[in-house]
């Protein structure tokens, strides 16, 4: 069975059709997908193990009926097989002193990351330049005050010496 590993799920989910019922515990739980659409959940099962090279890893997993995918593995199982890398060909992990490659059918969906750091000099540049116009603004009103004060003191002396 292929399972996809997603990050921002907070929550392992198995579809109900792959676990016979007599493993189902009921379940109080709330499941919503991303875009917040609440996804039906009665029951979950706390006894699971997830098998890779020798090495089991026991999991919960929330059943879900209407789930397009069959098994996501969302952080929890992340949380367990921290720290990890990922690389093209897969995730990697070391459990009791074995490396194990949990490996990609696909190409993993990432975002471009030379993009985001572009965006993120870019804004860090504009933020920069937004508070050094502000700085030289302020300095030019006080600029601004003082020769307005300077001026009123003369015109003001010059009243005084013409009286």
């Amino acid at each position: 069975t292929t399972a996809i590993i997603d990050s921002g799920a907070q929550m392992n989910c198995i579809h109900e059709g792959l676990i016979p019922t007599k493993y189902f515990e009921k379940t109080k739980q709330k499941l919503s997908t991303a875009n917040g659409e609440n996804l039906r959940v009665n029951f979950k099962v706390t006894d699971v193990h997830i098998c890779n090279e020798g090495i089991c890893i026991k999991q919960s997993f929330i059943l879900v009926n209407d789930l397009d995918i069959e098994i996501i593995l969302g952080q929890p199982f992340l949380e367990i097989i921290k720290p990890f890398k990922v690389k093209t060909e897969g995730i990697t992990t070391k459990i009791f002193q074995q490396k194990i490659l949990f490996a990609f059918n696909e190409n993993p969906i990432t975002k471009d990351i030379t993009l985001l750091k572009t965006f993120s000099l870019f804004k860090e540049y504009s933020v920069n330049l937004i508070k050094t116009k502000e700085n030289h603004l302020y300095f030019m009103k006080q600029e601004l005050s003082n020769k307005k004060l300077e001026q009123h003191l003369q015109t003001s002396q010059m009243v005084h010496f013409v009286r």
